[in-house]
């Protein structure tokens, strides 16, 4: 393998200190975070359960310039497949180094193999997969050794290059470390892969690098053009709200107006936050001033920008200090978590909060609000500065994840393009999404709908649930969103009312780094993350006076070289716009 010693020496001492944490759930983008932030900001559900169907195909077609061959007409498959479109995969057998959650590895076993879809897909595909597990929690020292090898394995799942590989994807492909399979792309060797991004444009730039190499193939699909959702927002109790003789408000002075009447009216928390969402997932209300909350974004104009950079970003702080000065805000927000706002909650002590909807639908709905119509919680508009103004800072739902990648390594590639490419049958989808029926799921109405697990579930019961990390597609169809998984209280009102919010001043989730912007963003990045944290804590308190925002803005210039990252996120932008 190419640079293979150079390589491993470069891993044995980079990125000691990452953590892997699962791959799925938020929903994750092809790159690395765009922001500190970006994991707590995500709007992608929790990996909770698929409806085993794949996405409607778009009747658009994509580019011709984009298109990937479609292979000779009449030319036969690889591995051949039956009535199903399984793929017979001759008995092959496929080591995977495979970075299991505290999910599966904790609760329930030390090998993905003895979950009993992964043995049904064994059989249906005739495959046999011999799993390389780290330990949790030294995932990054593990891959290290791995990569000091002399030889891979054949495929290596849940974002192990992205994570802990230095310069990440985009560096593996050009060190020779990953199998290139773009010409292996078609109609006839992976014909479900393939309809799929050829049939949608966006799909397409999603799944290709800035070298126009295709690298997403077994990628999990997240959301959709219909169910392209924000699942973050603010919620309101109704009765605190009619008490004070209020409507849902609209703007920050209904917001203010709202609060102060709660407060007038004994309620003890106007609004309840945690310090993430303030820091994280403010950009609920610091995008009524133009700006996120702390991450990149567009302007107007198109050109990259920071939020907490900017200069609107000061009048998004002064309003938060006021509020916190009035007594709106619960005074120990920053050592207090969501499970503490959610405690809150249900003791009525708070008459607003942000927070995501499944949060709100296992915890305070099924505690509270599902036992007492009275205390009934609503939805209110991403809050504007005047009424009638429009906002485009919702960052997009659509996004891919559990990234699974072959080796140059391998010596059964085309067994595993094959393999990737049948995850995304919808049957198999169903499996890997809910694990086997009578046991991991049942179905009702023509939806899945998965079995709860007790604490003290049985093994057997657990092994027969849904395997993290490996099914296909996640809340890509909405009427199942709505109607099956978000359906307890307001989440059905409002994902249709957050979702109203345009998303052209979001950054992409599908751009890339080179390994110049890698390593600069990896020197950085956490600087700027620290100085955010302690400075807008400090200006909200009153710690420290408004009036130092420059100096604020001084230290992300000089010492956590915003500008410099800026630039990067620009550079990378303008590489995505060109695919």
């Amino acid at each position: 393998m190419k640079s293979k010693k150079v390589i491993s020496l470069l891993l044995m001492t980079a990125l000691t200190a990452s953590l892997l944490a699962g791959c799925g759930g938020s929903g994750d983008s092809g790159n690395a975070e765009s922001s500190a932030s970006e994991k707590e900001e995500s709007s992608q559900a929790p990996e909770e359960s698929g409806s085993g169907e794949a996405p409607e195909e778009s009747s658009e077609e994509a580019p011709g310039e984009s298109e990937v061959d479609g292979g000779s007409a009449g030319g036969e498959a690889k591995y051949p497949r039956d009535e199903n479109g399984y793929p017979d995969l001759g008995g092959e057998t496929i080591s995977i180094w495979f970075a299991m959650t505290t999910e599966n590895a904790g609760a329930v076993s030390t090998d993905m193999g003895d979950y009993e879809a992964v043995k049904a897909l064994e059989e249906k595909f005739n495959v046999n997969f011999e799993f390389i597990h780290p330990p949790v929690g030294q995932e990054s020292e593990n891959f290290n050794i791995m990569m000091s090898d002399e030889k891979l394995p054949d495929m290596i799942f849940c974002q192990g290059i992205d994570k802990f590989y230095p310069g990440g994807v985009e560096m593996a492909y050009a060190d020779g470390v990953l199998y290139d399979y773009t010409n292996d792309i078609n109609a006839v060797d992976t014909p479900n892969f393939y309809n799929m991004i050829n049939s949608d444009p966006y799909l397409m730039k999603a799944v290709t690098d800035d070298e126009g190499r295709i690298v997403r193939l077994g990628a999990k699909i997240c959301g959709s053009e219909e169910a392209d959702l924000n699942f973050i927002g603010p919620l309101i109790r109704s009765d605190y709200l009619a008490a004070a003789n209020m409507e849902v408000p609209k703007t920050i002075d209904d917001w203010t107006a709202m609060l102060q009447a709660m407060k007038d009216n004994g309620v003890e928390y106007p609004l309840a936050l945690d310090k993430s969402q303030l820091i994280y997932t403010s950009n609920i209300f610091a995008g009524a001033y133009g700006v996120s909350g702390n991450s990149y974004f567009l302007k107007e104009d198109g050109s990259v920008a920071f939020g907490p950079y900017e200069d609107a970003y000061k009048d998004f702080l002064t309003q938060m200090h006021e509020w916190y000065e009035a007594g709106f805000i619960n005074p120990d927000f920053a050592s207090q978590d969501t499970d503490s706002i959610m405690s809150m909650a249900a003791g009525d002590r708070i008459g607003s909060t942000l927070i995501h909807l499944y949060t709100y639908g296992v915890t305070y709905f099924v505690t509270t609000e599902g036992d007492d119509p009275d205390k009934v919680m609503v939805a209110a508009p991403m809050p504007v500065l005047n009424e009638g103004d429009t906002r485009n800072l919702r960052s997009s739902s659509r996004s891919l994840g559990d990234y699974k990648y072959i080796t140059a390594d391998a010596e059964n590639k085309d067994a595993c393009i094959a393999l990737l490419d049948a995850l995304y049958l919808e049957d198999i989808d169903l499996m890997m999404a809910n694990g086997i029926e009578g046991v991991g799921y049942t179905m009702e109405d023509g939806a899945p709908v998965q079995a709860a697990l007790s604490a003290d579930a049985s093994k057997e019961v657990r092994l027969g649930s849904c395997p993290q990390q490996w099914h296909a597609y996640e809340d890509t169809d909405l009427n199942y969103i709505l109607t099956k998984k978000y359906n307890k209280g307001c989440q059905d009102e409002a994902l249709e009312l957050w979702k109203t919010e345009g998303t052209s001043g979001s950054i992409s989730n599908f751009i890339m780094y080179n390994t110049e912007e890698s390593e600069t963003r990896s020197t950085y990045n956490s600087d700027v993350s620290t100085a955010v944290e302690e400075w807008v804590m400090k200006f909200i308190t009153g710690q420290e006076p408004i009036d130092k925002f420059d100096e604020f803005r001084e230290i992300l210039k000089n010492e956590g070289h915003i500008e410099e990252l800026i630039a990067i996120e620009q550079s990378a932008m303008d590489r995505y716009d060109a695919r």
